[in-house]
């Protein structure tokens, strides 16, 4: 009777950052972060309204304008893209298997 192949050794996967991702992030952070300066957090919560759907809140017109996603759901949608690519591709297995901590594509 023929050998079966051994098991290989599997380590349960621990904490991720995937970069990537929270790169998508950044511009709505850097963004936030000077809105809250300027006007309070009323202004921040107008200005994550915008950019994360394109619509402002009613005090400053309510209107859909698509240039105002370019800084908020754009770039996390091409960071998730990016995280999902570079899955696919074995990047992250790659990071893994080099013993690279905590960070993912």
């Amino acid at each position: 009777m023929a050998k079966s192949k051994s098991k290989r050794a599997h380590r349960k996967q621990g904490f991720t950052i995937p970069i990537a991702v929270v790169a998508g992030f950044a511009p709505l952070a850097i963004y936030g972060l000077n809105d809250y300066k300027t006007g309070g957090i009323a202004s921040l919560g107008d200005g994550l309204a915008r950019r994360l759907t394109g619509f402002g809140t009613p005090g400053s017109g309510g209107t859909w304008e698509p240039k105002h996603l370019a800084s908020g759901l754009v770039p996390i949608v091409g960071g998730l893209f990016v995280h999902k690519l570079a899955s696919r591709l074995g990047v992250n297995r790659a990071l893994s298997q080099a013993g690279v901590p905590i960070l993912r594509v």
